[in-house]
């Protein structure tokens, strides 16, 4: 994933680019070996374009941070987790097409917002 829409992290940044960030950020944990990965990556770059403006979206190559991996349960790739404010939010499993991603993200805005607001989410 070159493209400039999404950053890369990995374990020595994480925290600094993911947890420490107030704002939404979407990671997607990826392989570039994956061929399911390869087939969902056109849909997260093409949303990430979309929401650029109101998440972060970022990435982890699991094949070169094992420890973020583990840290965080990822059993299967890809796999998005959602955070905001240093907490995981949501967790998608597996390839996801465009519109359901655009909900689940529509959906994590609006919990956020509500948070950030002081209203019950």
């Amino acid at each position: 994933m070159a493209d400039q829409i999404t950053s890369t992290v990995s374990s020595q940044n994480f925290a600094e680019k993911v947890l420490e960030v107030e704002q939404l950020v979407i990671v997607n944990f990826f392989s570039n070996t994956s061929n399911s990965c390869k087939i969902f990556e056109a849909e997260f770059v093409a949303v990430g374009k979309e929401y650029q403006s109101r998440a972060i979206f970022a990435q982890v190559e699991v094949d070169l941070n094992e420890q973020l991996v583990h840290q965080y349960g990822i059993e299967g790739i890809p796999t998005l987790l959602f955070f905001k404010g240093g907490q995981e939010i949501n967790r998608i499993k597996g390839i996801v097409m465009r519109e359901k991603l655009r909900r689940q993200i529509e959906g994590a805005l609006l919990v956020s917002s509500s948070r950030n607001s002081g209203e019950p989410a």
